[in-house]
């Protein structure tokens, strides 16, 4: 396997797929970054404070059905590799209905659903006030968002990696202007940052289907809709199901992080939400190495049905290869913090007082691209191969085992404490997630 260090081909596959997903991740993190800039130079801290409550909320609505992305991306990539078209078709058949159907659901569901969240997060009444108004406007993009959620799985498990940067850089370019425009240009301050993002959904949404439509025509030649074959409703809702589960609680830490901060006042819920966006950037730019490893990763187990045992070789040491260069770039995002992040935070915010307290818990930060790298890479392993119960349970104890109870002892430390929580929830899921890797292999189920 430690070949595979050496084979200039696996370092090939994992770039050529890698490279254009954290382009495009990180622009992702970047839009956030130019929405905190555009409010923190507004005069009151509450707008950015509301942005943040707004945006958490709405990342735990979306984020909670993430596994419309993830399922979508582990079952094309299996497909994918076994050559069944038919069967990636009714992936994307699949996905795109049940995107459909909790759009739906959420739209009708806003009434109760964003008082509550708001009360429940909480924060001043100026904040909660406006937190609300960015929810009324942001949950009109719920349709656009789930879908291209579904579009973008089934692209990364195509390995078409080019083509999605290509959609992700247009929808955040064009919200990037339209954040500036519609907040400094027309004044809808909290409005305009929620319009300009469903507004890029929606544009976005058309080029995505535009993609698939056309790669569909070149490489689905000869292919008849009455082909289309479907997974199973028992496997397809087992796998979603899983990541689901998983997904509501990874955000659930950031929705009570963000809420516990609140707490502490507006500056310092101002000053998390800064942090948080450096740690999403993170994420993001990692992500692209994990990305390459899932849709390889699902490419491997659909060959399994052809090649047989000879492929556990090339899984591995595939594996291998991303988990080199997420360690590389981590390293190189724990420098880059470490050099330039109060510069950073200094350019995202006129307010002396919120920059004061992000750069006092900066040095949290600093140490999170080390941290989390593995537990992405990880994750992007188990979901292409479906081992999604895996996941869940990890995520189990990490929650209860590991951030509550750290939380509920370092109390005392304020958002010393929260910072710390965090770090410790998200070593334990590197440690334990490198764990169960190491256990399935050892017992030969990655394929069972």
């Amino acid at each position: 396997m430690k070949q595979a260090l050496f084979d200039r081909q696996k370092h090939r596959a994992i770039w050529q797929i890698a490279w254009p997903l954290m382009l495009s991740n990180i622009s992702v993190p970047l839009l956030g970054l130019v929405d905190t800039a555009v409010l923190g130079h507004l005069n009151f801290a509450w707008y950015m404070g509301a942005a943040a409550v707004g945006g958490n909320i709405f990342t735990f609505v979306f984020w909670a059905f993430g596994f419309l992305r993830m399922a979508t991306t582990g079952l094309t990539a299996q497909s994918y590799g076994a050559k069944d078209w038919p069967r990636s078709l009714g992936v994307l058949t699949q996905g795109c209905l049940a995107a459909l159907l909790i759009s739906v659901l959420i739209i009708a569901a806003q009434t109760g659903l964003f008082p509550i969240a708001i009360g429940l997060i909480g924060g001043t009444e100026e904040v909660r006030a406006a937190s609300l108004v960015y929810c009324q406007y942001r949950v009109w993009g719920a349709p656009a968002t789930l879908l291209q959620f579904v579009l973008a799985g089934w692209l990364i498990g195509t390995q078409q990696a080019k083509t999605l940067m290509a959609i992700l850089l247009f929808v955040n370019a064009v919200n990037i202007v339209l954040d500036v425009l519609l907040v400094m240009v027309f004044e809808l301050d909290i409005r305009g940052v929620a319009l300009a993002t469903v507004l890029s959904e929606y544009l976005g949404l058309g080029l995505s289907f535009w993609f698939v439509k056309k790669y569909i025509a070149v490489s689905g030649e000869g292919f008849e809709l009455k082909q289309m074959s479907f997974t199973p409703l028992r496997a397809f809702f087992q796998v979603n199901g899983d990541i689901f589960i998983r997904t509501c609680l990874l955000i659930f830490v950031f929705a009570f992080f963000t809420a516990q901060g609140a707490k502490q006042g507006d500056e310092t819920l101002a000053a998390n939400a800064v942090l948080i966006t450096f740690l999403m950037l993170i994420a993001n730019s990692l992500d692209g190495f994990a990305n390459a490893a899932e849709a390889k990763a699902g490419e491997y187990v659909g060959q399994y049905r052809s090649r047989g045992a000879r492929v556990l070789a090339d899984f591995h040491g595939s594996n291998l290869v991303a988990g080199l260069w997420s360690a590389i770039f981590s390293l190189a995002l724990l420098g880059a913090f470490g050099l330039f992040g109060a510069a950073l935070i200094d350019a995202l915010t006129d307010l002396p007082a919120v920059a004061h307290v992000a750069k006092e818990y900066l040095p949290w930060l600093v140490w999170m691209p080390l941290i989390t790298f593995l537990s992405f890479l990880f994750d992007g392993i188990f979901i292409g191969t479906t081992k999604t119960k895996e996941m869940r349970d990890v995520m189990f104890i990490c929650l209860f085992m590991v951030f509550f109870p750290t939380w509920y002892f370092t109390q005392n430390w304020g958002n010393h404490g929260l910072w710390f929580s965090l770090s410790m929830f998200m070593l334990a899921r590197s440690i334990l997630m490198g764990y169960r890797y190491f256990s399935i292999s050892s017992r030969n189920i990655w394929f069972a």
